[in-house]
């Protein structure tokens, strides 16, 4: 094991509060969570979005593509309870209060460049992690600049998993708790590359994970799956 494990908010509390708003996020922080989960896509103008899908259908009182709406019209949807689509920028402001780590999910491909240029431009290469599902993505961001913490996203137990993280230059993977198992840990530990899980909703089954000594556990509900 690297070290101590972290329980990670995914897309904020998206169990208990809007998912991917500065509301869940926030709500997650004040809890205690050290780490926290967002997607993004662009819009329409190129500004980076926080929000999971490639439409505001499902979380937004809005229908359409994000890629197809300029910013200042998906910041006039409400996402939940009155908040608004983030901008990445807003989310980051967050570092002038809380202490966490921040996993970034690429959900389509112009991000990139954007990306690492705010990042660097911050100085939060330590405090952020960018992850994708799309490898070819995760192997950009680190080409653009290799002071960029990445991950794979990845969903199926892989036959060797060092080859999909040196294959996309990561410096480790992000893989679902139906299908992560010891010998994948352990693996990854020995070549020093880290591994988060998502997502454990129940706290009963929080000891298994803990066990197998992952890095990060990801979970909907950061009230009731805390470390005690």
């Amino acid at each position: 094991m690297l070290g101590e494990t972290i329980i990670l908010g995914h897309r904020g509390a998206g169990g208990e509060k809007p998912e991917n708003t500065l509301m869940g996020f926030r709500y997650a922080l004040e809890l205690g969570v050290k780490a926290i989960e967002l997607d993004i896509h662009l819009s329409l103008d190129g500004r980076m979005m926080v929000i999971h899908d490639d439409t505001v259908d499902r979380t937004t009182n809005g229908t359409g593509s994000v890629k197809e709406i300029n910013s200042d019209e998906l910041r006039s949807l409400d996402a939940g309870f009155g908040e608004t689509i983030p901008f990445l920028e807003e989310v980051l402001d967050l570092y002038e209060e809380f202490n966490f780590t921040l996993f970034i999910e690429i959900k389509s491909f112009g991000c990139e460049k954007l990306l690492v240029e705010l990042i660097k431009g911050r100085e939060l290469y330590q405090k952020v992690v960018t992850i994708s599902f799309n490898h070819r993505i995760v192997k950009k961001v680190k080409e653009l600049d290799g002071k960029m913490k990445t991950a794979c996203l990845i969903y199926g137990l892989p036959v060797n998993a060092v080859d999909i993280i040196e294959s996309a230059k990561a410096d480790g993977l992000s893989i679902s708790v139906s299908t992560v198992d010891q010998a994948l840990v352990n693996l990854c530990h020995h070549h020093d590359y880290k591994v988060a899980v998502w997502n454990v909703n129940e706290k009963e089954k929080l000891a298994h994970f803990l066990k197998m000594g992952v890095d990060y556990i990801g979970t909907d509900f950061p009230s009731k799956v805390q470390l005690d």
